[in-house]
């Protein structure tokens, strides 16, 4: 770690000037740091310390010199104030060799003034630093699990003794050097990193907190950003320390006015759901929060982080979808074309969209504040019902549970969507209309709604339309459009004869029915005239 290489990465990130493209050009240093050093712990260390100290020493000559001017040349970016007194530690790192006494400095109440630009580096600097320190980790337990895998792979190659034979045998029952490795190096990450004594990381922790739960203390808009990434960047090491400021975090995502800020804890919640998938699908209900921000860059950004962890399996899909639907009526044509893109995807999985079809019409169909309108739910219900058209037994079930659906609601709204989503399927067969005239008893009720009426009555003129091979399937036919003629006068309060419905039935399939059909259907028409049958 003495290459000149490494001293000149150093005075990079000691430039005074106070440009914001700083923050890339330090992120590049440190992932050179991590990635050329042998130790780079060691230097990322002595970097944080240095920089600590230039935020101490602003603090020390606000607390000593007041408001002189003094104080006001050692903070020319600006100062933000707080009326808690904090402790700032910086402590003895054990594995580092960069000397020095430990330094603790209380800062008075009221007084507490500190430089936003210097305490943004240092923050910043905190976070990657946490993010490389996972890096590493399993690049080091990639190499260990490396090294073991060619020592048994050589130890096999040679004669095996009684004593290393026995010594395999009870390798096997006990568990494999591997998941020493893997169990080892999660114990690192998850009780070291932030809870070690001498761990750097552990120190700097409270007070990323500390400034993330205090924004009206610290208002200068790039440091909130960059201490909300820090302390999302944090979470990702142990799910102790995720699963205690995750309500932090939604709540700085629900309260923010800052689109950046929640754009970007809308990406960091995807990162954590990666490292923490169990802690996540408890609270999966929060990620799709942000789909109805009313910032563009924020939809989109959740909508992609929402896309990758559903399409990889990494999160289950709980009754949310209706959420991503929503997207494919959105104002903004790249979120539209997000949406398409993800359900596409999604139709390929086994049954994902008939599986979460039921839910999807709940959360979109309604008089309800959060549902869309009559409109936009038939544009969307045409579209994620092409994917399901030429699957002819999910088709069949989906008829009767929409038929089954009228039974639990009185909305009008809902009975005309129901209605819609009804003739979007597909006829092909006799099972399909039998699950309609099955269910008559369940939507007869709604067919006074004209809306409802006319679609099932245009699905029995598209069914009439086609051709069916048996003759049972026309007399099935004509049996619903006889009991859809039928409900309709009873529940307009119409008085119709059987014979009369039936009249309209014989007067549309002339050319295709005949005499013996006709007989057929006569006497059907017997059967359906008794009002108990009905």
């Amino acid at each position: 770690m003495n290459s000149p290489i490494f001293e000149r990465l150093v005075q990079i990130l000691r430039l005074e000037k106070r440009d914001p493209k700083w923050f890339p050009v330090a992120e590049q240093v440190l992932n050179t740091i991590y990635c050329l050093g042998d130790k780079p712990s060691e230097l990322v260390t002595a970097i944080i310390k240095e920089q600590t100290r230039k935020v101490l020493d602003v603090i020390r000559v606000t607390v000593e010199g007041g408001s002189g001017p003094e104080s006001e040349v050692a903070n020319p970016g600006g100062k933000t104030g707080s009326s808690d007194a904090m402790q700032i530690e910086e402590v003895e790192d054990n594995s580092s060799d960069v000397g020095g006494e430990a330094v603790v400095v209380d800062i008075p109440a009221k007084t507490t003034m500190v430089d936003s630009w210097e305490l943004t580096k240092l923050l910043f600097m905190i976070g990657h630093v946490a993010i490389k320190e996972i890096v590493l980790l399993e690049l080091v337990e990639s190499n260990l699990k490396a090294q073991k895998a060619r020592t048994e792979s050589e130890r096999r190659a040679r004669p095996v003794s009684r004593d290393e034979e026995e010594e395999e045998e009870l390798n096997q029952v006990a568990g494999s050097a591997e998941d020493d490795i893997g169990d080892a190096i999660a114990s690192i990450r998850e009780r070291e990193l932030l809870y070690g004594g001498t761990s750097l990381l552990a120190h700097f922790a409270p007070l990323v907190v500390h400034v993330c739960s205090n924004p009206s203390l610290y208002s200068d808009p790039t440091l909130q950003v960059h201490a909300i990434t820090a302390l999302t960047k944090l979470m990702c090491i142990s799910v102790s320390f995720c699963e205690k400021h995750l309500p932090l975090l939604l709540s700085i995502l629900r309260r923010s006015k800052s689109p950046v800020i929640r754009s970007n804890i809308a990406i960091a919640l995807g990162d954590v759901t990666v490292c923490f998938s169990n802690l996540m699908g408890e609270n999966v209900q929060y990620l799709y929060e942000p789909l109805r921000d009313d910032d563009l860059k924020v939809k989109r950004s959740m909508l992609m982080v929402l896309t990758h962890l559903i399409l990889n399996g990494m999160i289950k899909v709980k009754g949310q979808l209706g959420e991503m639907a929503k997207c494919l009526e959105d104002p903004d044509p790249r979120v539209v074309d997000l949406a398409k893109l993800f359900f596409t995807e999604l139709s390929s999985k086994d049954n994902a969209i008939y599986n979460n079809l039921p839910d999807i019409i709940s959360s979109l169909s309604g008089d309800r504040e959060d549902c869309v309108s009559e409109v936009k739910f038939g544009r969307i219900m045409r579209f994620l019902f092409d994917f399901i058209k030429d699957k002819d037994k999910q088709a069949e079930n989906v008829i009767e549970k929409l038929c089954h659906r009228y039974r639990v609601t009185t909305d009008p709204r809902q009975w005309r969507d129901i209605a819609l989503c009804l003739t979007l399927l597909p006829y092909k067969s006799e099972r399909s209309v039998r699950r309609l005239v099955d269910g008559f008893s369940c939507y007869q009720e709604a067919l006074a709604d004209d809306t409802v009426y006319r679609h099932l009555s245009d699905i029995g003129t598209k069914v009439r339309g086609q051709s069916f091979q048996k003759q049972d399937a026309k007399h099935v036919v004509d049996e619903f459009l006889i009991k859809l003629s039928q409900g309709r006068a009873r529940a307009t309060g119409e008085e119709v004869s059987a014979k009369a419905g039936m009249m309209d039935v014989k007067d549309s399939s002339a050319a295709t029915t005949n005499t013996s059909g006709l007989r057929t259907a006569l006497g059907d028409m017997e059967i359906y005239s008794d009002d108990d049958d009905l």
